[in-house]
C-alpha cells in the first residue's frame, strides 16, 4: 500500500476519479434544476390579447398627410403573467406603430410593429400589415359662408336681416387631393323660434360640390356670427282724422295723404289690431282754403317703428252760398279748367314674387326689403284716386335655378298712367330646400 501511495501514477488516477465524480454530481444537479425551471416556466407562461390598440404613425407631418389608416389593431402578448402585468398595468410603455419616415407620397403597405415590451414577452399583431396613403400636404386660403337653417320655423312674420360674421377667409390645410375637392366652407346657424338678434359662434366645415364633408384642418375653425331678426311688418292705408269745424261758407271736398300707405313694425299681436293708420289729425278750424300740409308721423302705442317720418296731407275745400255762386259765374265766363298732367310718388311699393314654393325659396336682395318707390305720371284727377295697391311689380322666378339672378320686373299699372324713373330690375337669390337645411 505504501508503494502504491508513493507512486505518482496511482495518485493521478485517484485525482482523476475524484474529479470525474464531482463533475457528475454537479451535472446531475444542473440538469435537475433546469428540468425544474422548465416545469416552472410552463406552469406560469400565459397569453393575453389586447383589442383595439391604437396605432401611432411616424412620418413627416410638416410635408405629408396620412389617410386610410386603421385606427387600431389587436395585440396578443405571451410570457409570464408577472411580465405581462408589468407591461400592461404597471409600465404601460409599449407602443404599436408604423414607420413611414423617409417614404414618398403614394399608396403604402407597411408592417405594424411594437416596441417597449419587457424582455421575455413576445407579441403577435393582428393584422401585422396595414394599407395607408401618404399625401402631399398643402395650405390654401378660402372664403367662408354662413347659412341659416330652419328659416321657415321662425315665428310668424319674423324675418332675418343681413348676416354679419367673422372671419371672412380661413386657411385650409390637408391632403392636396382633398383640398382641391372643396367647393365651399360654411357654418350653420339654426334660427328656429328666433325672435331677437342671434349672437353665436359656429364651427366651420368644408364640403365638396355634392355637399359631402371633406376632412381637412380649418384655421380658424370657428366663426363669430350676428343674425339680426326683424319683427313683423304690416302695410296699412293712412286714414286722416279731423277735429274742429271749417268756417261758415266752406265745405270739405276731400282730404288725402301722400303717400297713402304706411308700413308698421311690431309684434304680430299689435299689428293684427291695426287695419288703418289713424294717428294723424287735421284741425279743420285752421283751414281757410285748399291747403297742403307736411305732418309729422307719430308712432302708435304697441308699435316699434313706422316707415315714414312725415306725410303730405292735401285738404280741398269748396265755398258755399253767394260767394260760391259769384266765383262759379266768373269761372264760367273764363276758359274751362284743364285737368293738368302731374306726377305722384308712392313709397315702398312691395314687389310680388311669382314661382317661389316650398321646394324653392326666393329672396329679393335688391331693391332692399323688396320694396320700390314708384313715380307715376298722369292726369291729376286720375292720380288723386290712384292707390298703392293699384301698382304691382311682379318678379317671376319660376324658371330660375339655385343662385343669384337679375330678373326684370313686370310692372302692372293702370293703363291711363305711366311709370317714370322706376326700378325695372331686381336681384334675387334662389335657395332650394336641400340648400337651406
Amino acid at each position: 500500500m505504501d508503494k502504491l501511495l508513493s507512486s505518482s501514477w496511482f495518485v493521478k488516477i485517484i485525482a482523476f476519479l475524484l474529479a470525474l465524480m464531482m463533475y457528475t454530481i454537479v451535472t446531475m444537479e444542473t440538469q435537475e434544476e433546469a428540468a425544474n425551471n422548465s416545469i416552472f416556466s410552463k406552469m406560469y407562461t400565459e397569453s393575453e390579447t389586447i383589442e383595439n390598440v391604437q396605432i401611432k404613425p411616424y412620418f413627416d407631418d410638416n410635408q405629408y398627410v396620412l389617410t386610410d389608416m386603421p385606427s387600431s389593431v389587436d395585440l396578443t402578448l405571451t410570457g409570464s403573467s408577472r411580465l405581462i402585468t408589468k407591461a400592461t398595468k404597471v409600465d404601460k410603455e409599449f407602443e404599436v406603430y408604423i414607420d413611414l419616415t423617409n417614404m414618398k407620397p403614394g399608396n403604402k403597405r407597411v408592417k405594424v410593429q411594437v416596441q417597449g415590451l419587457p424582455e421575455g414577452v413576445k407579441a403577435k399583431i393582428n393584422p401585422d400589415y396595414v394599407d395607408v396613403i401618404l399625401h402631399n400636404k398643402v395650405t390654401k386660403k378660402m372664403n367662408v359662408n354662413v347659412d341659416l337653417k330652419n328659416k321657415r320655423k321662425m315665428p310668424e312674420g319674423y324675418t332675418t336681416g343681413e348676416v354679419e360674421f367673422s372671419p371672412r377667409t380661413v386657411d385650409v390645410t390637408g391632403a392636396e387631393g382633398m383640398v382641391d375637392q372643396i367647393s365651399f366652407i360654411t357654418g350653420f346657424v339654426d334660427v328656429t323660434d328666433a325672435d331677437e338678434e342671434i349672437q353665436t359662434k359656429v364651427p366651420l366645415r368644408a364640403y365638396n360640390q355634392q355637399g359631402d364633408l371633406i376632412d381637412v384642418q380649418i384655421n380658424p375653425g370657428v366663426a363669430e356670427v350676428s343674425v339680426p331678426i326683424e319683427k313683423p311688418k304690416k302695410t296699412v292705408p293712412i286714414s286722416i282724422e279731423t277735429e274742429g269745424k271749417l268756417d261758415e261758407g266752406l265745405s270739405l271736398q276731400s282730404i288725402t295723404s301722400n303717400p297713402s300707405e304706411i308700413t308698421l313694425t311690431g309684434t304680430t299681436t299689435s299689428l293684427n289690431k291695426i287695419d288703418s293708420f289713424k294717428e294723424i289729425t287735421i284741425d279743420l278750424s285752421e283751414i281757410k282754403k285748399d291747403t297742403t300740409l307736411s305732418v309729422d308721423v307719430p308712432i302708435p302705442d304697441g308699435i316699434d317703428s313706422v316707415s315714414l317720418k312725415e306725410v303730405t296731407v292735401d285738404v280741398n275745400v269748396e265755398k258755399t252760398g253767394t260767394d260760391a255762386e259769384t266765383e262759379a259765374d266768373i269761372e264760367t265766363e273764363a276758359e274751362p279748367a284743364v285737368d293738368q298732367e302731374t306726377t305722384r310718388t308712392f313709397s315702398d311699393v312691395p314687389l310680388t314674387l311669382l314661382g317661389s314654393d316650398a321646394d324653392k325659396q326666393a329672396t329679393i336682395l335688391d331693391p332692399a326689403d323688396g320694396v320700390v318707390d314708384v313715380t307715376v305720371r298722369g292726369k291729376k284727377s286720375v292720380l288723386n284716386s290712384l292707390k298703392k295697391s293699384d301698382l304691382q311689380g311682379i318678379v317671376d322666378v319660376s324658371a330660375l335655378d339655385q343662385g343669384t339672378h337679375k330678373v326684370k320686373i313686370d310692372w302692372k299699372n293702370p293703363g291711363d298712367v305711366e311709370l317714370t324713373g322706376t326700378v325695372q330690375e331686381a336681384s334675387v337669390e334662389i335657395q332650394t330646400e336641400t340648400s337651406s337645411q
